[in-house]
């Protein structure tokens, strides 16, 4: 294959694209390890909080009911809190999966349009015919 200054600037154009889609993958995965984050602290926070609800050694009945149910509620939205990270962690592992192919694809475009560009370099120019300098002497 020939190179061209037509391919170089294809592969520019697809280096660029592929530049953009690299920074959006990163910035997709960054978010979702955000979310993960913060649905570990939460789950941490109210987990703390579940086990620090104990009963007064003089409680009332209705009193103990009230804080018992209140602790099953804490445990219940634990329970959800640990299902949310679930699918949260399978969500970040895919997004690094899509920016390390992102990071791949970017390479490949650039090192084929860097073999491009080295090639155009090493191309001679077609000589050009000499030209004369003094049209007017007869």
């Amino acid at each position: 294959m020939k190179p061209d200054k037509v391919a170089l600037q294809r592969l520019r154009r697809l280096e660029r694209v592929r530049e953009v889609a690299k920074q959006t993958a990163a910035m997709q995965a960054a978010q979702a390890e955000g979310t993960l984050g913060q649905l570990t602290r939460l789950r941490d926070r109210t987990r703390a909080m579940a086990a620090s609800y104990s009963p007064a050694p003089q409680m009332e009945g209705g009193d103990l009911r009230r804080m018992q149910a209140f602790v099953e509620g804490i445990g219940r939205l634990t329970g959800q809190t640990e299902q949310d990270i679930g699918v949260a962690r399978s969500r970040a592992d895919a997004l690094r999966g899509d920016l390390a192919v992102a990071e791949r694809r970017l390479t490949m475009a650039s090192e084929r349009a860097a073999a491009c560009r080295k090639a155009l370099l090493q191309e001679k120019p077609a000589d050009a015919p000499a030209r004369r300098r003094n049209w007017h002497d007869t």
